[in-house]
Formats: structure tokens, C-alpha cells, sequence
């Protein structure tokens, strides 16, 4: 029988499965949209329950279309949104409150006073938002230091879930995405800072490899006993994809937000306006002559932080269109905004400004302008965003990126968008034959971890559907760049 991996992707606006074969071939997809909530400005929550369910479905969807059951797969990969906040009784298993979403910005204050201290923690970190949430709960402190409660990211709850609460674990990458990780060994808990907090490392997962034999799902948890070979944070994940682990391969991922990646190998790197990031690590890797050594790679990274949430604000709640679709045809019916210009900034202003202060604005409108006209600005200035973090990744003198950028995720359907973004980059972009990307790159995880390829035998797995060149001039790019900056007063 053919053997199959299901690949989990469970992201910020929706939960994808996808089951594969070790040919690269797809046998089934299923995909469940998951609510937020804003209770209050800055505020972004999802219930765990429901995260769940979806998850569950999407699952049953997958394997529904592929003809297959839990009992055909030979493993199981998940790689989830990174940072988001979850608390759950440990001898119940159930979650307690909402999930605190990795783009909640309650913690700006707490964020501010831990610099302050000499500590790694951007406000969009778990690190700047577990108090936060432990202080929701009733006796929240108490019940944590008396070992009641058990805390992860997203991944660490869906392993809980699909183990049947055996496992309470986390990898490397996503321990390193909260900004608890040790930055000198790279392979335990800050302690110092958890003390600092008044917290205790028995309230967090064990540290596991991002790709290995991390353990197996159970009867209870998902209907069978299947070797778990990846837990990998999202952005990470999608470098698997595109085999993107070299130093000096990047890829961008358009999703609820749009995130350039960039490997810099086995050596961290400090790029001005990027953040440093553990893309993947695990440990007793063999080598020729039945050695083993640890393995760590980095990355250095920089997000839009509002990408799709951009749009789905456009159509949700200004009405201005009925769908995304909706909004797409529109920007598509026009050659330019008109002078319309956005700041896409509903959660802050990612890199390479890393401000959380800054909003969201539209600018240029007249009475002449069309809703056509604002949709066509909406896709600029995502363009425009990731141009700039791709000129600072581009421009530092340790990292030799390619000439085309590599692309998946939602908006990375949009021809018209991906037009745009070659336009305006000044780079051609290349069209990832399979947008669910993260989902993939959780798949591939898990064939390395478990043994069941090399990464010599993946090629098939990063085809290029479409490559899109540019259309204007580098100077006219640059003019457009300019005069965007300055209309939404980002400087010129």
C-alpha cells in the first residue's frame, strides 16, 4: 500500500489537512474556517474547543477524499500559528478561557517592561502575554504553581489532543517563536526569565525535536496509533516546502499575515528591521560512520501583520465587498488606485518598522474614488510591505538570496495579486504548486523525521506552478515605492 502522511496545518483564520504519498502526489485536502473574536481593540481570541472541532473536521474531510482512514496513514505532521497562548487543567485536559492569538496585543506593556530587563520579547510574543492569561483565570497563579495547569502554543494543545493527553511537548521552533527558549543552549527553558515571572517550568511542554520521532497519536485522541514526525511552527514549516533550509533560500507565505522567511543555515543572524528565528533543530542526527550530532538551523524573518486580515476587514467589516473574491475581480477591473494608498496596519506595523503603535489608515480618497480603486490600494500596499522587507533581507551583506522569490498560502492563488507583488518587488515570484504549503512542508517534516525519505528524494515536492516577471521598471517600481511611503507617511 501506498504509504501516506497527513499533514496539519492550523492557522489563524482556518485548519487544512492534507494527505500525500511520497511521491509528492495529493490524494485529499480539506480545510475549516476558525472565528476570532476582538472583545476589545488589540484584543484577538478563539475558542480551543472549536479550534478542535475544525481540526477534526478538516481531518475526517482529507481523509474522506483520499478514500482513506486514520489507520492508512504512516504519519502525522502539524505545524500550527506560532505564539498563540493556551491554557488548559491538566487532569481534565480541558482548555480554560480563550486562546490569546499570537497577533493579541495585551501584552505591549509587559513586552516593554521585559526589554526594559534585557529580554528578547516582541509584543506579538507568547513571553508578553502568559501572565496576561493566567490572570483570567480564577486563582490562575495559585492553580499554576500547584501543577494544575498545563500552558502551550497552539502545537503543544493539538499534540495534547491528538495524544489523548499524553503528550504535553512543544519543538524548538515554536519554544524559540514564545521567546522562552534559552538563547545559550538553545535546548531548555529560559529559567531566569519564567522566574522573573513568578511562573514555574513545570507549567510548560518538554522540549522536543522539530522533526524526529516525536511520539504517536492514540485510539481516543485520533482514532489511531500513528507516528507524529513533525511539530513545526507555521513560517518554518512552509521553508520545508519550498526546501528552503540552505543558508540563503527564502520564501514568502500569504496567509492572515504575509511573512518573508530567510535561512541563514547554522548560524543565527542580526539583520537590521528582521527578526532571528530557530527554523528547525533535533537532536542525535545521524552521520556517516554512525556519528550522531545535534542539528540547529536559523532564519531571519519579517511580517506584514495584516495580509488577508486586511482584506477579510475590507469585506467583513466595512462591507465594501461581499466576498474576497468579490474584492479581487475589483482590483483586477482597474490598472491603478486612483491615488487611493493604504497602511495595512489593523494589528500593528511589522517589519522592518516593528511598530505596534502604528494603525491602519486610507488615504488619497476622493469623490471620485471607487470601492475598485481601494481594492487595487489594498493589493499594493501588501506589495509595497513585502518589497520592503525583501530589500532589507536582499540588502545585508551576509545573505545571498536568489533572484525570484518563491510564494504559497491563500492570496498566492491571485494572479493578479502575484502580477502586482513581481511589479512592484522588481523580482519575478514563483507560484508554489501547492499553495498549502505549510501543510506540505508539515508532511515533509514528518517523512524526515520518521526515516521514510532523505531530503535528496523531496525535490517533487517544491514544483513551481507559475513564475510571474515583471512588467514595469526597476525605476518606475521605485518611483511607486516612493510615492507610497509618503502618501501613508512611512517616510519617502
Amino acid at each position: 500500500m501506498t504509504e501516506l502522511i497527513l499533514g496539519l496545518d492550523v492557522g489563524s483564520t482556518s485548519a487544512r489537512a492534507l494527505v500525500v504519498d511520497l511521491d509528492g502526489r495529493v490524494h485529499g485536502k480539506g480545510i475549516a474556517r476558525i472565528q476570532s473574536h476582538h472583545p476589545a481593540p488589540g484584543r484577538v481570541e478563539q475558542d480551543p474547543r472549536e479550534v478542535w472541532k475544525q481540526v477534526e473536521d478538516t481531518v475526517a474531510s482529507a481523509l474522506s477524499v483520499a478514500g482513506r482512514s486514520t489507520t492508512d496513514l504512516a504519519a502525522v505532521g502539524i505545524a500550527a500559528q506560532r505564539s498563540s497562548v493556551v491554557l488548559w487543567d491538566r487532569s481534565t485536559g480541558e482548555p480554560i478561557g480563550p486562546m490569546i492569538l499570537w497577533s493579541d496585543l495585551r501584552g505591549t506593556e509587559r513586552a516593554a517592561e521585559l526589554q526594559a530587563a534585557g529580554h528578547l520579547a516582541p509584543a506579538i510574543a507568547a513571553v508578553s502575554k502568559l501572565e496576561a492569561a493566567l490572570a483570567t483565570v480564577e486563582n490562575g497563579r495559585r492553580r499554576a504553581a500547584a501543577g494544575e495547569l498545563a500552558w502551550g502554543t497552539l502545537d503543544s494543545y493539538l499534540v495534547h489532543r491528538l495524544t489523548g493527553g499524553d503528550l504535553h511537548v512543544t519543538d524548538y521552533s515554536n519554544a524559540w517563536s514564545s521567546c522562552y527558549l534559552d538563547l545559550a543552549t538553545m535546548r531548555s527553558w529560559n529559567e531566569k526569565l519564567i522566574e522573573l515571572q513568578g511562573l514555574s517550568t513545570e507549567l510548560f511542554p518538554t522540549l522536543c525535536d522539530t522533526y524526529g520521532s516525536i511520539g504517536r497519536t492514540t485510539r481516543n485522541g485520533f482514532g489511531a496509533e500513528i507516528p507524529i514526525g513533525s511539530v513545526i511552527a507555521d513560517q518554518q514549516s512552509g521553508m520545508f516546502a519550498h526546501d528552503a533550509l540552505d543558508a540563503g533560500k527564502w520564501k514568502a507565505t500569504y496567509g492572515t499575515s504575509a511573512t518573508l522567511m530567510v535561512s541563514t543555515g547554522g548560524a543565527p543572524a542580526l539583520v537590521p528591521g528582521l527578526m532571528p528565528m530557530l527554523l528547525a533543530a533535533r537532536e542525535d542526527v545521524a552521520e556517516d560512520g554512525g556519528q550522531s550530532k545535534s542539528e540547529t538551523l536559523f532564519a531571519v524573518e519579517g511580517m506584514v501583520i495584516s495580509a488577508g486580515a486586511l482584506l477579510d476587514w475590507l469585506v467583513r467589516d466595512l462591507g465594501l465587498f461581499s466576498s474576497v473574491e468579490e474584492l479581487s475581480a475589483a482590483a483586477a477591473s482597474v490598472d491603478s488606485s486612483g491615488g487611493v494608498a493604504i497602511r495595512p496596519a489593523l494589528q500593528g506595523l511589522g517589519a522592518p518598522y516593528n511598530d505596534p503603535a502604528t494603525r491602519a489608515a486610507i488615504v488619497g480618497l476622493s469623490g471620485a474614488s471607487t470601492s475598485a480603486e481601494i481594492a487595487r490600494a489594498a493589493f499594493e500596499s501588501l506589495a509595497f510591505r513585502m518589497r520592503e522587507i525583501a530589500d532589507a533581507a536582499a540588502s545585508f551583506e551576509g545573505l545571498d538570496v536568489p533572484e525570484s522569490l518563491p510564494v504559497d498560502g491563500g492570496l498566492a492563488a491571485n494572479e493578479v495579486f502575484l502580477q502586482i507583488q513581481a511589479d512592484l518587488l522588481g523580482r519575478p515570484v514563483a507560484q508554489h504548486a501547492e499553495l498549502e504549503a505549510t501543510a506540505l512542508g508539515a508532511c515533509i517534516g514528518a517523512a524526515l523525521g520518521l526515516g521514510l525519505a532523505s531530503r535528496d528524494e523531496l525535490a517533487h515536492f517544491t514544483r513551481t506552478e507559475q513564475l510571474f516577471e515583471p512588467a514595469i521598471e526597476g525605476s518606475e517600481a521605485e518611483a511607486r515605492l516612493a510615492a507610497w511611503r509618503g502618501a501613508v507617511d512611512l517616510g519617502s
